[in-house]
């Protein structure tokens, strides 16, 4: 899957928009449910991500879907949301292919028999066959 990168057009006016303060808001960046971090970016790193829409699917690049954000909100959304998605992405297109993963259930196996009785002849052992 391609990746869509944003134009310098866009990360300038997402930088604009932001106003120097980090524009990450809710639970997918570590959040409470509708709250905004609003860290200032001033003199910090300043990472442009993409959201809602993933920047592997077609339409991700624009200024609507671009968010100025602080590292700190970027690392926890790619650490939280992102990886696994895209996890979640590759295992539904090999399963649709047909492929499934190894099982990773393993058997208990057998219990181990007891040594053999019997009660109308002596055992006799290989080793003292011969």
């Amino acid at each position: 899957m391609p990746r869509h990168n944003f134009s310098q057009a866009v990360k300038k006016a997402a930088k604009a928009r932001a106003g120097g303060f980090c524009e990450a808001v809710g639970s997918v960046y570590g959040l409470e449910p509708g709250q905004r971090c609003n860290a200032p970016l001033a003199g910090k790193r300043v990472e442009i991500d993409h959201y809602p829409i993933p920047a592997t699917d077609e339409g991700s690049d624009v200024l609507e879907n671009a968010v100025t954000c602080c590292t700190d909100c970027h690392g926890r959304k790619t650490a939280s949301y992102d990886i696994p998605m895209q996890a979640k992405g590759r295992r539904l297109a090999l399963r649709a292919e047909g492929i499934r993963p190894a099982s990773q259930m393993r058997s208990a196996g057998f219990v181990k028999a007891q040594p053999q009785k019997s009660a109308t002849r002596p055992i006799i052992r290989r080793s003292e066959q011969i």
